[in-house]
């Protein structure tokens, strides 16, 4: 007797069960197969989801949900030209539909063109939209490029339908500060405060409104509350109380608190002073004196001028004194340079695990004259029709050496103060998430400061005349 193998079952692969998929769709509806599409992104087979929005925009050209399917599935599979080109198809077939011109807002932002986006952004918020998650959303964007009456007029909305939501209250205050509404800012944190007695952010703003004084201060509620916060919480309060101690001229005890609230804030991250040296060593050794002489093609304006340096050394009163002049705009702290730096080491198609100093040397490679015309258009929004305008994004020092060749008639003003003036005034700060790490440890700022000055210095030496320091 001839003894027989069990039977194995059919092993279908991968291929052969996306075929299959193909198959059943095709006698869905497209709501169906939309449905599918969204099942098939949510798993993050993104390749196949977008095989089937291709099919319902051939099958269902007239089905705008699809056409906006396929745009962020070409955007998340970096095919940024595609994608607008979907987009568009999904908004010329339902051009009133404010969920679609929402995600062409989203995607022009991530595409950075802050130019475009603002401009539909203001244009569809005049009314604050049917979906608070986009009101929300909509509201980060304006906050982000520095339209804060836009962003307000969405965070008060937003408020109304969560009157005791105590981020938007914050919010607004934070907003209200930076309008110069000092008295609107106070009211909001008063508000906050009687939602949730001992809010941090509420006190830390609070103690930053106005010079206080012996007779009308929060030091001792600030005492009180330092020993009952948790630790996330205590660095905010500690900076708040060190501030309101030094209006009240107890110096002494205003360091200890600013040294309380430095010490707790650095234990709740990681960092490594030693990679933001290297860092600028790499930057002085790849853009040296024989690479900037070499002859490269920039974008030709004479429109911008960048005041660059530490925080707190100056940069804001020197943009002041230049923008006074009719044919001078200030434009704020514009990150457009870093993004669209950013956006040409993309285009580069890099090795993803290069390192930090590696990608400095890469960077020597950049298309210089696209750099260039990608920061004059991206910041537009923000620059004004005078002939020239300011930038004072401190990051900006690390670029000198991109921004000489990508604007090479730029003009560069480096400011300095001097080092314990400096570096006590950082110290002083709480900086936003990620921004100025070396700041809350005394040695390590020094360590940083000293690096930082020989970069500026560089600058300076390879700059001609393209490039001035002034001193506070």
């Amino acid at each position: 007797m001839v003894k027989l193998n069990k039977p194995r079952p059919l092993k279908y692969n991968s291929g052969l069960r996306y075929a299959c998929l193909i198959v059943m769709i095709q006698n869905m509806t497209p709501q169906q197969q939309l449905a599918r599409v969204n099942q098939l992104a949510q798993q993050r087979q993104l390749p196949q989801a977008l095989t089937i929005a291709q099919g319902i925009n051939q099958q269902h050209p007239q089905f705008a949900p699809a056409w906006l399917s396929s745009a962020i599935l070409y955007f998340q599979t970096n095919q940024a030209q595609k994608a607008e080109q979907a987009l568009g198809k999904a908004r010329q077939l339902e051009p009133e539909n404010e969920t679609f011109a929402f995600h062409e807002i989203m995607m022009l932002d991530a595409m950075n063109r802050p130019e475009l986006a603002l401009q539909l952004a203001q244009k569809l918020a005049n009314i604050p939209l049917s979906d608070d998650a986009m009101n929300k959303s909509l509201a980060y964007i304006f906050e982000k490029n520095e339209d804060f009456k836009a962003a307000l007029r969405l965070f008060k909305h937003l408020s109304k339908q969560q009157p005791r939501h105590t981020g938007w209250l914050l919010k607004m205050a934070q907003i209200e500060q930076n309008l110069g509404h000092f008295a609107a800012a106070e009211k909001r944190c008063q508000q906050v405060l009687i939602i949730q007695p001992g809010n941090a952010d509420a006190l830390f703003i609070l103690s930053h409104l106005k010079k206080q004084t012996e007779q009308n201060n929060h030091i001792d509620q600030l005492i009180q509350l330092s020993q009952q916060q948790p630790a996330s919480e205590q660095a905010k309060i500690y900076f708040a109380l060190a501030k309101e101690l030094e209006d009240c001229q107890q110096y002494a005890e205003s360091f200890t608190a600013r040294k309380k609230a430095a010490d707790i804030y650095r234990q709740s991250f990681q960092y490594e002073i030693a990679s933001d040296l290297s860092f600028m060593q790499q930057i002085r050794t790849d853009f040296n004196a024989e690479f900037m002489q070499k002859n490269m093609t920039g974008h030709d304006t004479d429109e911008p001028v960048f005041i660059v340096g530490l925080p707190r050394s100056g940069t804001t009163l020197l943009d002041r004194i230049i923008t006074s002049h009719s044919e001078v705009m200030a434009a704020g702290e514009l990150k457009q340079f870093n993004r669209c730096m950013l956006q040409g080491l993309q285009a580069m198609n890099l090795n993803p695990q290069l390192s930090r100093t590696e990608i400095v040397t890469a960077s020597t490679g950049l298309d210089f004259l696209k750099l260039g015309e990608a920061y004059l258009r991206t910041s537009r929004t923000r620059t004004g029709h005078t002939p020239h305008f300011t930038d004072k994004f401190p990051q900006n020092s690390y670029y000198v050496g991109m921004i000489l060749k990508a604007l090479p008639q730029a003009k560069i003003i480096i400011m300095k103060r001097h080092p314990i003036a400096v570096c006590y005034a950082v110290y002083n700060q709480l900086f936003n998430e990620d921004s100025y790490l070396y700041s809350y440890d005394l040695e390590e700022m020094a360590d940083y400061y000293i690096e930082h000055d020989k970069l500026l210095s560089h600058w300076q030496h390879i700059g001609d005349d393209r490039v001035i320091t002034v001193y506070y």
